[in-house]
């Protein structure tokens, strides 16, 4: 199906291929808003979506290679399937030669969900992705949140427009170098109300951290932490970096070093989850269905594989292991050596997307906060000096 200006089916490719029942349209000159939504309009009709609309959130994914957006694509929809949403993708190409904007727009209730889910998705080459700023505005469904993920670098005149639009700006600093997170921290500083799904990926290591530090026989060592070492799988990405400036942050005169770990091996695969893990049931018409529960994330390099922290006598080693489990032990305590353990969420699309939008405006303050000291311990790591 195509409906368009020039009525021309669209180029084959990653952008170009069409999903089933989306409508298709190219802009050689300027960007027919009316003519997009009223193609939402007609995708509506033909989905059999009500007349009266159910949304609670624009999602917006903005990404400067198809390869990006289709990486992203499955976990905007999977948290559609939560909040209700139109999902705008703008993926920007200035390098390609050929000036042209074009859309494709469909409408489906994704399985499981009882709502309906629009989705808007403007690629634009050469000289008209500069169009692509005016159309942001004019796309989203007024008077509900709007939420951005940026899939690129924190540069670019788009960005300003995107942030001064989004309730939430939610970035990845866990693909990009760790120097990038000097960039993202004077964003937080001038107001922007950034999330980050590396923030999002070490709330794991927090967590167990601070329930060791919890448990009644250990709290008397809170107070006492001296060092902490991060180790790597790799060299260190940003993720260690804002784990570093986590302690920093929350810790006064504390020593932090993060060292570089062995690699993991090229397109690692996690092992099948542990057995004692309770298996996923699906229950139909049909009958019962027992499915294994979703493997953990694997081990990309740069990500965190061990963090030691020692508060003299005390000392706390979490580790990461090869079942998706984080596993805490400390020694050096009166009452002996503790064990405790927490498992990995598993690797879902829109896991972690999900997990940053249960704050829907601003900038979460202790991330702020982190940010800050990460960034400076970044420096200084990256010039070799101690931190």
């Amino acid at each position: 199906m195509n409906e368009g200006n020039t009525g021309e089916r669209m180029s084959a490719g990653a952008s170009g291929r069409a999903r089933t029942g989306e409508l298709e349209a190219r802009f050689a000159d300027g960007i027919d808003l009316a003519k997009i939504r009223s193609m939402i309009n007609t995708a509506r009709e033909r989905a059999g979506a009500p007349v009266e609309r159910i949304l609670t959130l624009n999602l917006i994914g903005v990404h400067y290679s198809d390869a990006s957006w289709e990486k992203a694509i499955a976990g905007l929809e999977a948290v559609s399937a939560l909040h209700p949403a139109r999902i705008v993708g703008l993926i920007a190409l200035p390098s390609e030669s050929e000036s042209l904007v074009s859309a494709r727009v469909s409408v489906a209730r994704p399985k499981g969900s009882a709502f309906f889910v629009e989705r808007v998705v403007l690629r634009a080459t050469g000289k008209a992705v500069r169009r692509l700023e005016s159309a942001l505005g004019e796309l989203l469904v007024p008077e509900v949140p709007i939420v951005v993920m940026w899939g690129g670098r924190v540069e670019g005149p788009l960005l300003k427009r995107a942030i001064d639009s989004a309730d939430r700006f939610i970035v990845d600093c866990g693909t990009r170098p760790p120097d990038a997170l000097t960039a993202l921290q004077a964003l937080v500083k001038h107001g922007a109300p950034v999330g980050d799904l590396a923030w999002a990926r070490i709330f794991p290591w927090q967590s167990l951290a601070a329930e060791v530090l919890d448990i009644p026989n250990l709290r008397e060592h809170r107070g006492n932490i001296k060092t902490v070492q991060i180790t790597t799988a790799g060299k260190p990405g940003a993720e260690a970096m804002l784990l570093a400036g986590w302690f920093l942050s929350r810790v006064k005169k504390v020593s932090v070093t993060v060292v570089e770990g062995a690699a993991p091996p090229p397109d690692s695969v996690p092992p099948p989850p542990s057995p004692a893990v309770a298996p996923q049931v699906e229950i139909s018409n049909s009958g019962a269905r027992i499915s294994p529960p979703p493997a953990p994330e694997p081990l990309l390099p740069g990500q965190i594989v061990e963090l030691r922290f020692d508060a003299p006598p005390a000392i706390f080693l979490l580790r990461r292991e090869k079942n998706g489990i984080l596993d805490a032990q400390v020694s050096g305590d009166d009452d002996g050596e503790i064990a405790h353990r927490l498992r990995l969420p598993a690797a879902t699309p829109g896991a972690l997307l999900a997990h940053e939008l249960k704050l829907l405006s601003g900038c979460d303050d202790v991330y702020a906060a982190a940010l800050e000291e990460a960034s400076r311990f970044e420096a200084r790591w990256r010039a070799g000096k101690p931190a």
